[in-house]
């Protein structure tokens, strides 16, 4: 689907980089293998075919400093779960216009090159998992943003110039409760999935893309509640294993509970399997916690999954109960040597484990948040990136190789 004028009058004032691209430099500290860049916020990382790592983060355009959300709460002017379960969906009337940056590492990880801007966008949605999303394909590269709709910029050229945007929801501003996910096969095919507001209720929808985000396919409804709706602001997620099959999971909301829940597609079909609930126990709660986790593929078409519930994070493997690995929340997690490593946020402390069950969590990192880790491409390292810097203070975000 391409972007109708429509959809797009919402975004009038977009600065586009088409036939040029604007370089920062990156400031990095003397500590091998860590990259920091300051007032940034909400980073991701993928790696693609070829082993190259690729960021994508976001600031606020006016040069205003990006700092931290307060815990466990929404940004300043956005909606809250209430705790009698109403959940209105109101916005602010206007949010800051955010610069998109991507950067890529030839060399694992280790060191980043000049980051290339993407677009200037107004009411760029950046907070508490909101924010850019990437995908990598050779030189193709594919960014996807939450505004007042959901936008997807190509390159063709690693990032050096970017396409104008194209509008993902058929619907406008279906998306803009701006949580979404974006995944990308091995084959260059791409899948974005997002929380979903067309019915009145909020569901879980998504679409496809085979031309790097330039077009994409019709919306696909992946899951509908059958009490009211999904969990209404908890990010969902989406991966493609190295054999083409995909996962998608989120948080769902049935009878006052407030689970995780995991649907699969197979290599070349078109539609899902049956959904199916994530854990042995459950969680009644009468709010969204804002905390979607994130899926693991462990090969062979089988998916596991890192979450929280009830301020605990847990494992999920592809069966069996859930495995519990220490109190925290915004669970991220990978396949390291055959090894599922998992970093979360405990405090207002990073710290990592491995899923054994019988080692206690590390002290990663302090005054952090809002981790995301890849791993290589050789399966033996892995990259973690995060927001970091005091609860009150200004952001930067920190790279690392592990």
């Amino acid at each position: 689907m391409t972007a109708f004028p429509a959809l797009l009058r919402p975004l009038r004032g977009l600065c586009v980089v088409a036939t040029f691209a604007t370089t920062i430099a990156l400031a990095e500290s003397s500590r091998s293998g860590r990259t920091e860049i300051p007032n940034a916020a909400q980073p991701q990382l993928t790696v693609a075919a070829d082993g190259r790592v690729w960021l994508v983060y976001g600031r606020p355009a006016s040069g205003a400093t990006v700092a931290a959300p307060p815990s466990q709460a929404h940004e300043a002017g956005e909606h809250h779960a209430k705790a009698k379960g109403g959940h209105g969906h109101k916005r602010p009337a206007s949010r800051p216009d955010g610069d998109i940056f991507v950067a890529h590492s030839d060399d694992g990880g280790v060191t980043f090159g000049p980051a290339n801007k993407v677009a200037t966008v107004p009411g760029l949605m950046l907070g508490m998992r909101r924010g850019p999303r990437i995908a990598a394909h050779g030189d193709r590269v594919t960014v996807t943003v939450v505004a007042h709709e959901l936008l997807a910029f190509s390159s063709a050229d690693r990032g050096k110039t970017w396409s104008s945007p194209a509008t993902i929801n058929s619907v406008p501003t279906s998306a803009r409760e701006g949580l979404h996910d974006l995944a990308g096969s091995r084959d260059g095919q791409l899948f974005v999935t997002w929380l979903d507001l067309r019915n009145g209720k909020m569901e879980l929808w998504g679409a496809s893309s085979s031309d790097g985000g330039r077009t994409w396919g019709s919306n696909t409804q992946l899951y509908r509640s059958p009490d009211q709706s999904i969990c209404e602001c908890c990010h969902p997620t989406a991966l493609f294993d190295a054999d083409g099959n995909l996962a998608v999971m989120w948080r769902n909301s049935i009878e006052g509970t407030r689970d995780m829940w995991l649907a699969t597609r197979a290599s070349g079909a078109k539609d899902f399997a049956a959904a199916r609930k994530l854990g042995e126990g459950t969680w009644k709660l009468n709010a969204c916690p804002m905390d979607g986790g994130r899926i693991v593929a462990l090969g062979a078409g089988k998916f596991a999954a890192v979450w929280q519930r009830a301020g605990e994070v847990f494992f999920s493997p592809p069966q069996g109960a859930e495995v519990g690995l220490g109190k925290g929340k915004q669970p991220v997690a990978v396949a390291r040597g055959g090894q599922p490593l998992v970093v979360w946020q405990q405090g207002t402390e990073l710290v990592s484990a491995a899923v054994t069950g019988d080692t206690a969590p590390v002290t990663h990192a302090a005054d952090a948040r809002f981790a995301v880790l890849v791993a290589l491409a050789d399966q033996r390292g892995a990259v973690l990136a995060y927001e970091q810097g005091p609860p009150k203070g200004a952001t930067k975000i920190v790279i690392e190789r592990l």
